[in-house]
């Protein structure tokens, strides 16, 4: 059996002096560990910033002519364009361009268009999807006028319901998906 004779070897905590020294030891760590988070959370920003600047950058360049042309064999360069039934879709740029207004002056398909035929082998490939047939004439009559009296190309690609669901619809962007999903 064992017993306690509060002898004077033992000593209280108040008297030991390790642990006043870790609290003191900690307190730098603590103020280095900081500033090493500040200065970590400042570069995070910096790098970021940089990389936003190099993406827009990319996306500019992206924006010029060819970004999603077609290769021909004559050399020359297709360019693809959507037409739906109330409207045309410029793949490249993204931009629609509502009936009735493709070839209203400062329209975006003819500056797109007098872009295009500046080279005379380049034309315009037009992907007509189902009920749009009006829609596509009304940009081809638009190039006729515009480039009047120098002879232009155009190609078109029926693009009806079979023709989107050969094409696997994970390539295909959503607004396409959406029209090919409405339709009978």
């Amino acid at each position: 059996m064992f017993t306690d004779t509060g002898s004077n070897n033992s000593r209280s905590l108040e008297d030991n002096p390790r642990p006043r020294q870790q609290e003191d030891n900690s307190a730098p760590m603590m103020a280095v560990f900081g500033g090493m988070f500040a200065l970590m959370l400042v570069f995070l920003v910096v790098i970021n910033a940089v990389s936003e600047a190099a993406v827009r950058e990319r996306l500019k360049d992206s924006a010029d002519d060819g970004s999603y042309r077609i290769q021909r064999e004559d050399g020359g360069f297709g360019y693809s364009i959507i037409v739906f039934p109330e409207a045309i879709r410029i793949v490249e740029t993204a931009q629609g361009i509502g009936r009735g207004a493709i070839c209203d002056q400062g329209s975006a398909f003819r500056e797109y268009v007098e872009r295009i035929y500046r080279d005379s082998n380049d034309q315009l490939l037009f992907f007509i999807l189902e009920e749009s047939v009006s829609t596509m004439a009304e940009a081809r009559n638009c190039i006729r006028e515009l480039m009047w009296p120098q002879q232009v190309s155009i190609g078109w690609v029926i693009a009806d319901n079979e023709f989107l669901k050969s094409v696997m619809l994970d390539d295909i962007p959503e607004y396409i998906k959406e029209h090919a999903d409405t339709i009978p």
